[in-house]
């Protein structure tokens, strides 16, 4: 089973699994609810599948919120767990993954245009039409994405809608992406504790979630 903690050196919550490695790794780039239960649960289930699996406090323990965060520090807390990672000996600093919900769902977009450290990104729900300005928003930045994507979403998501999610799929499908729309679901359906979880939708996303990370990064 895995050993999920929460590290207040880091601010990160860290879930591996058992042995030695070196195991691929995951850094979860948190949703707007933070390191919450269902944070610590991907991170888990990650572990489950053999990867050390790490989830960025981007609110800093309460120094910022979901509204006085920014990119930028989002960004920052992620890059202390790759220094981290990357000289760990149980971990392959060669086969690190990325996943974001929501919030951090655009940010794994953007980590992914402007570094190069990762083999694989999954992004759930995770705006792409949205950004102050095109430098910061995912669907300008697709061609200087660095590692093939997964990206998925709910029909039913009364945030992002359809035509912002085709107008990415067009454009990012042709270099290799692959965005998956679950009929019926909505905004957050794979957090177990959210009104909008759909058990079918989710069961199936996570499924795929695990075989784009194994073909990957195994």
């Amino acid at each position: 089973m895995p050993n999920g903690r929460y590290n207040p050196i880091l601010l990160s919550y860290e879930s591996k699994p058992e042995g030695n490695g070196p195991f691929p790794a995951v850094v979860l780039f948190m949703h707007a609810h933070g390191l919450d239960d269902s944070s610590k649960k991907v991170c888990d289930d990650l572990a489950k599948e053999g990867y050390v699996a790490m989830g960025a406090d981007g609110y800093l323990n309460g120094t910022y919120s979901f509204q006085t965060r920014s990119d930028d520090a989002i960004f920052g807390a992620a890059d202390l767990l790759l220094h981290t990672l990357k000289n760990r000996p149980d971990v392959d600093a060669n086969r690190i993954g990325a996943i974001g919900f929501c919030m951090g769902g655009r940010q794994v977009y953007l980590a992914n245009a402007n570094w190069d450290v990762f083999k694989a990104v999954v992004s759930y729900y995770g705006f792409p039409h949205r950004g102050s300005e095109p430098s910061n928003t995912p669907q300008n930045r697709i061609d200087d994405f660095h590692a093939p994507v997964l990206s998925i979403f709910g029909s039913m998501d009364q945030g992002i809608p359809l035509d912002a999610v085709e107008a990415y799929r067009k454009t990012s499908e042709p270099k290799g992406h692959k965005t998956l729309v679950y009929d019926g679901a909505g905004h957050g359906f794979l957090n177990h504790n959210s009104r909008n979880f759909h058990e079918e939708a989710a069961k199936d996303a996570w499924h795929q979630t695990i075989e784009f990370f194994n073909q990957y990064l195994k």
